[in-house]
């Protein structure tokens, strides 16, 4: 399995986006390389905090780069990057 994660910190003046945010990504599901998704909203508030961040499951990296250019994702991407101060991420096999 390949797994997708990410955290996003939204600009200040988007912060209030975030339920739509979240609708946008768990549409996603759709897609049928996504085997799951999910999207946590930090409730901590820390100076250090992200946003919110996403994990992804795909059966294979390949599944993953046809879910990266798929014509559900780009329009969520187009979406919520412009919103978006700072960003991480970590892309990796689970055993």
């Amino acid at each position: 399995m390949f797994r997708h994660v990410a955290s996003f910190k939204l600009k200040d003046d988007e912060k209030d986006m975030i339920q739509e945010i979240k609708r946008r990504i768990l549409e996603l599901k759709a897609i049928p390389q996504v085997r799951s998704i999910e999207m946590g909203i930090d409730e901590i508030k820390s100076p250090r905090s992200f946003d919110f961040a996403i994990i992804v499951d795909f059966d294979s990296y390949e599944d993953y780069m046809v879910y990266d250019t798929h014509e559900l994702h780009v329009p969520a991407k187009e979406f919520i990057l412009p919103k978006v101060s700072g960003a991480a991420a970590v892309d990796y096999y689970v055993d």
